[in-house]
């Protein structure tokens, strides 16, 4: 079996390059251990996941508008139809892929998937949406995105709202799990969540209760999401409150950036955390620092924000303390609990 998938790497992104990292494990033993994959990624130089089995090419169109990458871009365009005519199957996801407004500088990728989509279904192949998140908020873009899944060969999400969203415009679909929570097929142990508080209202005094004498705490935060309404000055002084209050019961922290991302620094957690740094406190500086620190367990507790921080926390046996700020995190939590 031949498949080209179609996802969101390349970005500087733990979270997406783990998705793939699991996806390919599991369509493996969906379609054979023998399938070959062609990843499309936004980085050819910086692949986080390999595998003989897996080729990577780069996205047409990049940076289309400067005239200098005519020619980059005239390649990629020929390796995509290329790599389409060599699929059995076009794998679009995992991950929140679908979206036409979210706190990050890029703009709507809606027009990328109804490009990509239509030239699978020109061809004439099986499309395949693998475990995919969905979130749209303009009304004018659900017919977008019926275009884009139309026709689909299998379609899978990985939450409740998107089934939904795709259900209000005649699309079925079904959930399965975040490919990242296979990440760890050898421990049985499981993290705990100790607690769950939303990130624009919780308090420092929420974790009286909690001892953090000689532990090692590792913080997995995102900018935006503290309910400042964009006031970057109030979200910094809630931080270093809440990094003084760690310490100040006997933390030792560390910052956990999962996103590194090259261009977007509204999605770039490594420059948001960086300004907190002080002699005492640490920092990873790549992705594979921070996936060493879950699967080598080398933190007590995380104060989780990232979705797949608090999927590592609980694959690799981690306890944690759960920012939670969205919807997606919510039906994450209870799919825990279970």
């Amino acid at each position: 079996m031949n498949i080209s998938i179609f996802a969101a790497v390349g970005s500087g992104n733990l979270g997406d390059e783990l998705i793939l990292k699991n996806e390919i494990i599991l369509l493996k033993k969906e379609f054979g251990e023998d399938t070959q994959f062609r990843v499309f990624t936004y980085d050819i130089q910086d692949v986080f996941y390999r595998d003989p089995q897996v080729s990577y090419l780069e996205y047409f169109p990049i940076d289309f508008r400067n005239i200098k990458k005519l020619t980059r871009n005239i390649t990629n365009f020929k390796n995509f139809v290329i790599t389409l005519l060599w699929s059995q199957r076009v794998v679009i996801g995992g991950g929140g892929i679908m979206y036409d407004s979210e706190l990050q500088s890029v703009g709507n990728p809606l027009k990328q998937w109804e490009f990509r989509t239509k030239w699978a279904r020109f061809l004439r192949k099986k499309i395949y949406f693998y475990a995919v998140g969905i979130d749209i908020k303009q009304q004018e873009n659900f017919k977008l995105l019926g275009d884009i899944f139309k026709n689909a060969w299998k379609v899978t999400v990985r939450d409740q709202k998107s089934k939904d969203q795709l259900k209000s415009i005649g699309i079925d679909s079904h959930i399965i799990d975040d490919p990242v929570l296979h990440d760890n097929s050898i421990d049985e142990k499981k993290g705990n969540v100790i607690s769950v508080h939303a990130s624009r209202t919780f308090r420092t005094s929420d974790f009286d209760s909690y001892d953090f004498r000689g532990k090692k705490i590792g913080l997995a935060l995102r900018s935006g999401y503290f309910g400042t309404s964009g006031n970057t000055q109030i979200e910094v002084l809630i931080i270093e409150e809440l990094c003084k209050y760690l310490e100040s019961r006997g933390a030792k922290l560390i910052f956990l950036p999962h996103s590194f991302h090259p261009t977007d620094t509204l999605a770039n957690d490594y420059e948001f955390m960086k300004q907190f740094l002080t002699l005492d406190r640490e920092i990873c500086a790549s992705m594979g620092e921070v996936y060493t620190i879950y699967n080598h367990h080398l933190v007590h507790t995380v104060i989780s924000m990232r979705l797949h921080s608090i999927i590592l926390s609980y694959v690799y046996g981690i306890d944690q303390i759960v920012l939670s700020y969205s919807q997606k995190t919510e039906e994450l939590l209870k799919k825990l609990e279970q």
